[in-house]
């Protein structure tokens, strides 16, 4: 791609070479070795963005774990 940017696919690919994927609105953003690191990264974006949907998957065990902002309106 121009700029040197990554098409979707190829962060997709990216970011997926850890266990653990967090996405917003189904798109990868991020991935960790550990569920903790995950887990707490997706917390953090669920509060500062509560309309988003964000989720953990595992990779290994093909689960996903959506997670909500505990943030009241």
């Amino acid at each position: 791609m121009p700029n040197g940017q990554d098409s979707p696919r190829q962060l997709a690919k990216r970011v997926q070479l850890a266990r653990y994927v967090v996405s917003v609105d189904h798109q990868p953003k991020s991935s960790f070795d550990s569920r903790e690191a995950a887990e707490n990264e997706a917390r953090r974006i669920s509060e500062a963005f509560p309309i988003l949907a964000v989720r953990v998957t595992d990779t290994e065990q093909r689960t996903v774990k959506e997670v909500g902002s505990d943030v009241s309106t």
